[in-house]
């Protein structure tokens, strides 16, 4: 769906998000069988898999890192994360939280990405407690949240992730409480719905019960 012009979101078992403009910045690639529904969208909207110049993973998750291998070799992207993470996607690391062993192909980062860092004209959030190396993506332009997996709407609105999958959990409310700091309209996330205005005041009224 194309949830505002040019931000489009990708439903495969967890949301990817694609920005287009001049060219397509892709944010995180699914499950097994994410690169397939990647690929069938763009053939949907017209697009090639080599207009796709940069793909940026929120974290190392098998439901958004498994299909970066294939989309990579379509693509021929460059890939980008947050520091912390690039390791363990690169599998040069074991990963040491839920859900445990990482069994994605391996793929390096090419790009290493730091908090408060400016990247494809977004501003580059680190937002650990999921993963310590969560990353989640303000466009001020728009006034867009890409947040991964730094919160879910699955219940309609705005909570934060099940415990069982976070690493730490009292840092991953710390990052939705930082996030709650922002004024932006539409929020994509990794699990839910995707909302295209008035999730700013939402995420104000989560940050402050936890």
């Amino acid at each position: 769906m194309e949830l505002l012009k040019g931000v489009h979101v990708i439903e495969t078992h967890a949301n990817c998000a694609l920005l287009v403009d001049d060219r397509l910045v892709l944010v995180d690639t699914g499950a097994d069988g994410g690169a397939k529904d990647i690929l069938g969208y763009l053939d949907r909207i017209r697009r090639k898999p080599t207009d796709i110049s940069t793909i940026i993973i929120t974290h190392t998750h098998p439901d958004h890192v498994s299909g970066l291998a294939i989309v990579k070799e379509k693509s021929g992207a460059k890939v980008a994360s947050h520091r912390i993470e690039a390791d363990y996607i690169s599998r040069k690391k074991p990963y040491p939280g839920p859900p445990g062993i990482q069994r994605h192909r391996s793929i390096d980062i090419d790009i290493l990405l730091d908090d408060n860092q400016r990247f494809e004209e977004m501003l580059v959030l680190h937002t650990p407690g999921h993963t310590p190396g969560s990353l989640s993506l303000f466009d001020e332009r728009r006034k867009l949240l890409i947040a991964g997996d730094a919160c879910q709407t699955e219940e309609g609105t705005i909570g934060p992730m099940d415990d069982n999958y976070n690493i730490d959990p009292r840092a991953h409310r710390e990052s939705i409480k930082r996030l709650a700091q922002l004024d932006f309209e539409a929020l994509i996330v990794g699990h839910g719905k995707p909302f295209a205005a008035g999730q700013s005041m939402v995420m104000r009224q989560l940050a402050s019960r936890l």
